[in-house]
């Protein structure tokens, strides 16, 4: 049992977590009967946003939170309370009874005594879900001062150590939300990179979303990455001065943990996390491997450029061209055949030669040595192999000119990017009625943010917010249950009510202090 319990507390240090992921755990969500699997998770979804306002619920509390989740089936009390059974029986609900509740009826006594909640595994395991099924279709996101407000973090450590060691704690659980920005940026950033190295650059929409965000990057994100790189360096340096178990110690009183076993628990994952933050500013760290990075995504990008230059002419990956012989040889009547096409494929045909003609028609080369000489009048012009000549020699294209070319287009639709990004800039939140009359090109540009904003809202938060050249959009909800419209230039926009503000990123002045 020593050997057992050992080998638990050190997987905490090591943070194994996947050593602990278990089937069971998510065993409630793969209910073979689609409507019982709906009504099971909508009822977890209620009782856990029922677990922020009150303890326990009763049947008629739990059917009126299926409809604030967006549950609109009407649901009986027998299929309610048997759904709420089974839940009981995985451990995630538990019941409580209320003998001293009103009741209004004997037939309605047995049911208003009882009521439910979400145990603490059931809570925490419905909120990883649901913060899952939300990451799923989150856009990129690279903020660019991603580094500064860890650099914040860092300072406020200090300063809280020195001075307010009550907040310590509270302070130290942003160390867990910045690593998981800085995965998911990198994640994001490299996932960019890989689909114009990998995928059919000839698909629009692939190439110009890809090519949109990695510029975002390479302006924004790894520029602003290497210019607080050092500040973030430097609160290391003085955090690790004072002692990073010594500033943990003394914000384990704040934490509000009573066991001491969970104590050290505790204090063991701070450490860890703190640990793990810093490698990736180590020389060599992801940081600098990720500002590095930026320098490829150009060639990755010049490339990717080439590869749609020429994709009329030939497949823009080797995938495409091998499903092209694949297919050519699946063809063939005969395995000969097939194989005549395998050779010509991959250039595996011998070279073929003029036959010599058995008469010489011209004179030898020794006997006309002597002779007279043998005149003979050609005419020479450029033909085209393999086709009828046109006359005229084919033009080779300058592909440093289209390259050149093709950088001018980016730099340019980036500027103006940039220009419309200002004009929508606002004093503050205001709402969308702020934006009437907008021109055509903005307007595009402001409904492409508010899409991507909403797309990656934060419930936790409160608040969505996307990035684009040279300024931030933020947008928080207003009155659900009513809808705005405005009258742009070119048409009429109807959304949900809500306050957005644009402000400016002022990258450029982002000096090192």
């Amino acid at each position: 049992m020593s050997g057992e319990s050992h080998s638990k507390g050190q997987l905490k240090v090591t943070g194994a977590w996947w050593r602990m992921l278990d089937t069971d755990l998510f065993g409630v969500f793969a209910d073979k009967d689609d409507e019982r699997r709906e009504l099971s998770a909508a009822v977890l979804g209620a009782l856990l946003l029922a677990s922020s306002r009150g303890p326990m619920w009763t049947l008629s509390d739990i059917r009126g939170l299926l409809s604030e989740v967006g549950y609109g089936d009407p649901v009986g009390n027998e299929a309610l309370s048997d759904v709420v059974e089974r839940l009981t029986d995985t451990g995630y609900v538990t019941r409580f009874r209320n003998y001293s509740a009103p009741v209004g009826s004997y037939a309605d006594g047995g049911r208003r005594r009882e009521a439910w909640s979400l145990t603490r595994e059931g809570r925490v395991m419905v909120a990883a879900v649901r913060e899952a099924v939300g990451r799923l279709d989150r856009t990129l996101q690279l903020p660019p001062r991603l580094l500064d407000a860890v650099e914040q973090t860092l300072r406020g450590l200090l300063l809280h150590y020195r001075e307010d060691a009550g907040m310590l704690a509270p302070a130290l659980g942003h160390v867990n939300a910045h690593l998981e920005q800085l995965q998911e940026a990198g994640g994001d950033f490299y996932s960019a990179v890989g689909t114009l190295a990998q995928h059919d650059v000839s698909n629009d929409a692939v190439f110009a979303t890809s090519r949109e965000h990695i510029l975002l990057a390479l302006r924004q994100f790894a520029r602003r990455t290497e210019q607080s790189l050092g500040r973030v360096r430097s609160a290391f340096d003085e955090l690790n001065a004072v002692g990073v178990a010594s500033v943990v110690k003394r914000a384990v009183p704040g934490a509000g943990i009573l066991e001491p076993e969970a104590q050290d628990s505790w204090s063991a994952d701070r450490e860890r996390e703190l640990g793990d933050l810093q490698a990736w500013f180590t020389p060599r760290g992801s940081i600098e491997r990720l500002v590095d990075a930026a320098a490829d995504a150009i060639h990755a990008l010049l490339g990717a450029i080439d590869r749609r230059y020429y994709a009329t002419t030939r497949g823009s990956d080797v995938g495409a061209d091998f499903r092209q012989i694949a297919r050519m040889l699946h063809a063939q009547p005969t395995a000969a055949a097939a194989y005549e096409v395998f050779a010509a494929a991959f250039g595996m045909w011998p070279a073929r030669h003029a036959l010599a003609p058995t008469e010489e028609d011209i004179a030898v080369h020794d006997t006309a040595q002597g002779g007279a000489c043998h005149e003979v009048k050609v005419v020479l012009r450029s033909t085209e192999r393999g086709a009828k000549s046109t006359g005229r020699p084919r033009k080779i294209p300058d592909l440093g000119l289209e390259r050149r070319h093709g950088e001018e287009q980016n730099d340019a639709e980036l500027n103006r990017l940039e220009a419309i990004a200002r004009d929508l800039a606002t004093p503050g939140p205001v709402p969308l009625s702020f934006f009437k009359g907008l021109a055509a090109d903005h307007t595009a540009v402001l409904v492409g943010l508010l899409e991507e904003a909403l797309n990656g809202f934060d419930d936790s938060a409160g608040y969505g917010s996307t990035y684009t050249v040279g300024a931030a959009l933020t947008l928080w909800p207003g009155d659900p249950e009513q809808m705005v419209t405005v009258e742009f230039e070119d048409g009429t926009l109807t959304a949900p009510d809500v306050l957005v503000e644009v402000s400016l990123l002022d990258y450029e002045e982002g000096a090192v202090a």
